[in-house]
């Protein structure tokens, strides 16, 4: 499909009718509003990926602030997300850490610890995503 693309896009040919993808049918619903089979299979994915990330997150925590924490520090949190998802930067970082906080920039300072499975919950429901390649 991209090879089309790709070659469509140099010489400025449009696909036939018969060529083209029916985007409809590929994120709309049907008739009792239920989503298509792939649009099943990207959330499942995007939720699986996210999921696995946390546990990631998780894991460097443990490695960073020890196993018998109950509470974690938003610098500890940052420090997992260096090791995790290298590709981010801090301010990625800070934006995402305002934004599962539900606070400014500025704000995040004053943040203290935060109970484990709260924040682990937090993350999971947020629009969490890794940035590039898995780290160390």
């Amino acid at each position: 499909v991209r090879e089309a693309v790709v070659s469509t896009q140099s010489t400025g040919a449009t696909l036939a009718d018969t060529e083209k993808i029916n985007v409809k049918s590929l994120f709309g619903t049907d008739r009792d509003g239920s989503i298509s089979n792939f649009l099943k299979k990207l959330y499942s994915q995007f939720y699986d990926e996210r999921g696995q990330f946390v546990k990631e997150l998780h894991s460097a925590l443990v490695s960073i602030a020890g196993s018998d924490k109950k509470e974690y520090q938003i610098q500890d949190l940052c420090k997992a997300f260096e090791i995790t998802d290298p590709k981010k930067s801090s301010k990625e970082v800070n934006k995402l850490l305002a934004k599962v906080f539900n606070l400014n920039l500025d704000q995040l300072s004053t943040v203290g610890p935060v109970d484990r499975e709260l924040l682990l919950q937090r993350l999971k429901s947020s629009g969490l995503m890794r940035s590039g390649p898995k780290g160390i």
